[in-house]
């Protein structure tokens, strides 16, 4: 493919050598873990310069195909853990699921007293105490998601950071405090990691992550959790299988709506 072939149809040249790059890593020609070739080698085979090769490497890049190591060339990384959006969340059922060996590390546990913006979402009042954690979740020891957690402490009177750093903080609310989680309701948004999260997630300040609002209830409808996670966007992502029952009108019904609508 030369440099004409790229121009002719008006779509930028960085943006054709991504989706090239992107069907090379997806069929296979390019393997996961191969060093691809070099930028200078890229621009001699489609006859570009160097710029637009360099873009749509550093595109692939955030979207966390490739990896570039200095000194070393760019590499293929692997698919991105995926996770289906149908029942409460379990990390470590994901990690485990992609073979991997999940851990945490918790960076911060205290009781306090929280704030209205934090209170809403417990459905308590302001000043009521909460514990508050923050953690740390990774998979073969490279982080991937950065929790902040409020549970209120009328749920979970005694709850202590070396039960949270040992077990599931949902086995911890059912059996020791009868708080079953049985509904959630999640958010999910598009967001770039600050200084402190970037730091955290190994990942560079102003990296695409997602964040991830959760509120869980129990069997009273209680609010039993409140967490945000940060996760990175490089190596997650989410799916969604989608069913619809749509009734086509017949031949007649569709004639009669159109004559209806002049």
């Amino acid at each position: 493919m030369t440099l004409d072939v790229l121009k002719q149809n008006g779509v930028p040249i960085y943006y054709q050598l991504k989706e090239i790059f992107i069907e090379k890593i997806e069929t296979g020609e390019w393997g996961i873990g191969d060093s691809i070739p070099n930028e200078l080698d890229l621009c001699k085979q489609y006859g570009v310069s160097r710029g637009p090769v360099r873009m749509a490497l550093d595109i692939l890049t955030r979207m966390g195909i490739i990896t570039r190591k200095q000194g070393k060339g760019t590499f293929v990384l692997p698919p991105k853990l995926e996770s289906e959006l149908i029942s409460f969340y379990s990390f470590t059922s994901l990690i485990r699921q992609a073979g991997l060996i999940p851990s945490s590390k918790i960076l911060d546990f205290s009781l306090e007293k929280v704030k209205n913006n934090i209170a809403k979402y417990l459905n308590i009042n302001t000043g009521d105490s909460c514990h508050k954690i923050i953690r740390l979740r990774l998979a073969n020891d490279n982080p991937l998601i950065l929790e902040t957690i409020y549970v209120p402490q009328v749920i979970a009177p005694t709850l202590s950071q070396s039960n949270v750093a040992s077990r599931s903080l949902n086995e911890i609310l059912s059996t020791d405090y009868a708080a079953i989680p049985v509904r959630a309701r999640q958010f999910f948004e598009p967001s770039i990691a600050d200084e402190y999260e970037a730091t955290k997630l190994s990942v560079l300040k102003g990296a695409p992550v997602l964040l991830i609002q959760n509120t869980t209830f129990d069997t009273k409808d209680r609010t039993i959790i409140f967490s945000k996670a940060i996760m990175r966007g490089d190596r997650v992502r989410y799916f969604v299988d989608l069913n619809t029952k749509i009734d086509l009108p017949t031949r007649k019904q569709a004639t009669l709506e159109v004559i209806s609508n002049k």
